[in-house]
């Protein structure tokens, strides 16, 4: 019983919009014309029937016609012209029923009457008619968005008839929008996206909203990426189902492009990684041939050449000839050269690494240092700590020849200590001391040189941590810290 209300409500509340529509289309003149044309039947008609005819419900349903078509100004005229005219038919049809104050009292109630009907109809038809004009601009808004949206919008009523399109699914999808008010998602016959037809029934069968992002094929066959978002939407006893799909294909291109490059650089950096390992390679090959070379090339010949001075000397000597003091500087120099000699090979060559392991180097190296460099270098190595590994030992090794040459080159220190310690927890850690200049950590950040840029690579193929920073007494710390205890 209820049902068949509602349905009668619904289908009074449709002719009514419709009759509306008729109305207000048509011009005003048209309507006043007819209003008044209303009237004078109205008039005619109480002419005739007397005053003893109910007629006053016609009079307001005209004045609610006026007032709902032609505004409130033409309604409170239709007024004035009714109260008028039913006194004057009254006084001049009916005189014998209608004494002088009978036709004052009339004129005054009616005009009151109607005027006040006026005035409350008219307060409630422009609150409707303003609140009309705002549901007709919201829903001018709302189809202006679902219009000039850059997604794919469609709505499906529950019988499976499409409802909405814009101009963005037409172009994602590439085929004429009349061809998508064509679709009615139960007939596949209509549908040319299974994908989206499949995931629409079953978001209407299910209820929940299904999202996905896959490759829509169009009408012209050409694959477009959507991501798309399907579900059921729920008014009183009626379901729709709204599609909204947008086209990433853009997106999509650039992102596989991004994975391309980073591939790229992937197999860059692996490549640039040999590139640095072979360089540090034949770094270490070159230095150790030129130390090499210098112990047993260039220190065989100064020996020879010291021998042979030394003897000069003697012959000298014996004949008391005076030139013998520069045989004997001679001499000295030489010895001093096969000193410097030997310094320099072991520094380039340091054999004793793989027999003697890192400390005992690092003690020669503090020698090497005072006599090259002519300044102070003191080494320390904590009881127990130990260092395994040839290819460790080495990278270690390079890292403290390269601090200290800076330490001494660009920071001018006077005094440099070398150590072999556990850190605060307890992995091993060398640390290379100098009293120079110093240097800023931002400067150390920033630092691109090859030497630090060498160190640093040393240290990541050792899994270890490196430090360059300034002291708080003054001068520069390097500290290296390997990754487990050697």
């Amino acid at each position: 019983m209820m049902t068949g209300s509602l349905t009668v409500t619904k289908v009074g509340n449709g002719l009514v919009k419709r009759i509306d529509q008729v109305l207000f289309s048509l011009p005003r003149t048209y309507l006043a014309a007819g209003i008044l044309s209303i009237q004078a039947l109205l008039f005619y008609a109480y002419s005739i029937s007397g005053v003893w005819v109910p007629l006053g419900i016609f009079y307001l349903l005209n004045l609610y016609f006026a007032a709902k078509y032609l505004g409130a100004r033409f309604s409170f005229i239709l007024a004035f012209v009714a109260a008028t005219g039913k006194t004057l038919i009254k006084v001049g049809f009916y005189p014998d029923d209608a004494l002088w104050w009978h036709a004052q009292w009339q004129f005054v109630s009616t005009l009151s009457i109607y005027t006040l009907f006026c005035y409350l109809m008219n307060a409630q038809l422009s609150g409707r008619r303003h609140a009309e004009e705002a549901l007709d601009k919201l829903s001018k808004l709302n189809e202006a968005i679902i219009t000039n949206a850059d997604s794919g919008i469609m709505v499906f009523r529950d019988d499976g008839e499409c409802l909405i399109a814009n101009y963005a699914a037409a172009r994602i999808l590439g085929c004429p929008l009349d061809r998508l008010y064509g679709l009615n998602y139960k007939d596949d016959a209509t549908w040319f996206m299974q994908r989206l037809l499949a995931a629409g029934r079953e978001a209407m069968r299910s209820g929940e909203e299904r999202k996905f992002t896959a490759k829509l094929c169009t009408v012209a066959g050409r694959d477009v990426w959507c991501a798309t978002s399907i579900r059921q939407i729920k008014r009183a006893d009626t379901s729709y189902m709204l599609m909204v799909f947008t086209d990433i294909s853009a997106y999509k291109e650039s992102e596989d492009a991004r994975q391309r490059a980073d591939k790229e650089t992937a197999v860059a950096l692996a490549r640039a990684g040999v590139a640095e390992r072979k360089l540090l390679s034949i770094s270490e090959e070159t230095q150790q041939r030129i130390g090499r070379e210098l112990h047993d090339d260039l220190g065989q010949l100064l020996t020879g050449v010291a021998f042979m001075s030394e003897v000069l000397f003697q012959k000298l000597k014996d004949a008391g000839i005076e030139e013998m003091r520069d045989a004997s500087k001679i001499t000295m120099l030489v010895n001093e050269a096969m000193s410097r000699t030997r310094l320099l090979a072991h520094g380039l060559y340091p054999a004793e690494l793989g027999e003697k392991g890192l400390c005992r180097m690092m003690e020669k190296f503090a020698g090497y240092v005072e006599g090259i460099y002519r300044i102070d270098c003191d080494f320390y190595c904590q009881p127990g700590c130990q260092i395994e590994g040839s290819d460790v030992a080495i990278n270690l090794f390079r890292i403290t020849q390269e601090a200290v040459s800076n330490a001494v080159k660009h920071g001018h220190a006077k005094h440099v200590e070398l150590r072999v310690v556990n850190s605060p927890s307890n992995r091993m850690m060398v640390e290379i001391l100098d009293d120079g200049c110093g240097i800023t950590d931002a400067k150390a950040s920033e630092s691109a040189g090859l030497g630090m840029r060498t160190m640093r690579y040393r240290a990541e193929l050792l899994g270890a941590a490196l430090e360059v920073g300034a002291r708080d007494s003054g001068g520069t710390r390097v500290a290296v810290t390997l990754p487990v205890l050697h």
